[in-house]
């Protein structure tokens, strides 16, 4: 038995120093000040002194509120309790872009075997979701992102929302696990495929009882089939899933590419929503998937509403691309215009603005933020409530007008008083993305 946990624990110990040195060579961000709350118990621990029900939660200083939510979780082959380590250099990129970052910890599978993995992370989003307004976060806006086994976490909650069977006991009940886009790098699926899907050159025995997933099932995988369905995010995909996105390097030793085929090939039957990014070339690792060099060279394979598409390099890997996918599943906009307008009498003007969705998903709730270059002061408004602090506008939906569609438009107007010049602002975001100004 000690061989068999020391077999799995340097195989989980490589995954995740792989992953961490991915993530933090793949992007030097500003420096940027955030709050950052360490180890919040979202459940009572278990076993008595492990950190597998823990979570930090790093909160960014700029940004529309409430704030949208990036939960994170390390990968670790499941023979870490400290899955929300490395959390940080994922905050340094998502929290200057206004996303609140959560790094959740789940029990190790020496800890406790499946589904108990997924019990954890689900009980972590309903507390989140149950604790959303003391953090502004919007529990409409849950994303979620892994690598590896961290990968397969974030493809089980992704696809298997509303699953009675995988919601446990854990933590606070009665609040929804669901997200509502979900990210994940180069994750198991189907435990029973994987030998036959090993690079020629050889690969893990995932057969072996003591392979990380025997040992996350508690049996060797091929004896107890039944349990490792249960276990294989593909079980739980239908057509109304959240978008999906995931990644996975041809090369990769540690978990087949071929994986990833499967699930992709399963939501496309299923007339579900998923992009996949097939990178050559790359190993188990962030930095190798992410790396610059083979940027143009990744096939992606997009499917939606029973349509699909695959090209060559329009996807590449990076950061400022996860963002864009990550804000259209959570319904935030991609890309913007704004037409700007007053019209002006003796010490006051009215104003008007057009946002325009010029992206390809739906926007559903708007926020519109700017900044006077003088000392305008907004007095009243209509089909927005506008509130201002200082030069600092913030223009948020009626509530009837919260949905744009791709290509289209809504329109709010305002008061206000002004002295000396009335330039337009510089800037206009909505929903914390830069909108390009057009003529009014």
């Amino acid at each position: 038995m000690q061989a068999r946990i020391r077999t799995a624990m340097i195989v989980g110990m490589a995954m995740t120093m792989l992953a961490a040195v991915g993530v933090s060579a793949a992007f030097s961000p500003p420096a940027h000040a955030t709050q950052v709350i360490t180890d919040i118990a979202y459940a009572p621990p278990q076993p008595a002194g492990s950190r597998g029900h823990l979570l930090d939660l790093y909160l960014p200083s700029t940004g529309i509120t409430p704030r949208p939510l990036l939960i994170w979780h390390t990968g670790s082959a499941w023979t870490s309790d400290d899955g929300k380590a490395g959390t940080d250099a994922i905050a340094d990129i998502f929290n200057p872009l206004g996303f609140a970052v959560a790094g959740v910890s789940v029990r190790s599978s020496a800890q406790a075997i499946f589904p108990a993995q997924v019990h954890d992370i689900k009980a972590a989003i309903r507390w989140l979701r149950a604790n959303a307004a003391t953090y502004q976060l919007d529990p409409n806006r849950f994303a979620i992102m892994g690598d590896s086994s961290g990968g397969w976490l974030t493809e089980m909650a992704t696809l298997s929302g509303g699953v009675t069977a995988l919601e446990g006991a854990v933590g606070t009940t009665g609040v929804s696990s669901a997200v509502q886009v979900g990210l994940a790098f180069y994750s198991p699926t189907d435990f029973l495929q994987m030998n036959a899907q090993n690079l020629p050159t050889g690969g893990l025995d995932h057969d072996s009882p003591a392979s990380p997933e025997s040992l996350l099932v508690g049996c060797p995988i091929q004896t107890c089939p039944a349990t490792v369905a249960q276990a294989n995010p593909m079980t739980y995909v239908d057509s109304n899933d959240p978008p999906l996105m995931f990644l996975h390097g041809q090369a990769d030793f540690l978990v087949p590419h071929g994986q990833s085929v499967l699930l992709y090939n399963r939501i496309k039957a299923q007339c579900g929503d998923a992009t996949f990014v097939s990178v050559p070339g790359a190993d188990h690792m962030m930095s190798q998937v992410m790396d610059p060099a083979q940027y143009g060279m990744q096939t992606v394979r997009t499917t939606t509403d029973c349509g699909e598409t695959v090209s060559t390099g329009t996807l590449n890997p990076t950061w400022a691309n996860f963002a864009t996918f990550l804000r259209g599943g959570l319904k935030m906009g991609t890309s913007c215009e704004v037409a700007y307008s007053t019209g002006a009498w003796n010490g006051a003007f009215n104003g008007s603005v057009t946002i325009k969705n010029t992206g390809t998903t739906p926007i559903s709730g708007w926020t519109v933020t700017w900044t006077w270059p003088g000392n305008q002061q907004i007095t009243n408004a209509w089909n927005a409530t506008v509130t201002q602090t200082g030069a600092q506008v913030t223009a948020r939906d009626a509530g009837h007008n919260s949905y744009i569609g791709p290509g289209s438009s809504q329109s709010f107007g305002f008061s206000a008083t002004a002295t000396g010049t009335n330039d337009i602002p510089a800037q206009f975001k909505l929903n914390n993305i830069v909108c390009t100004r057009v003529p009014a």
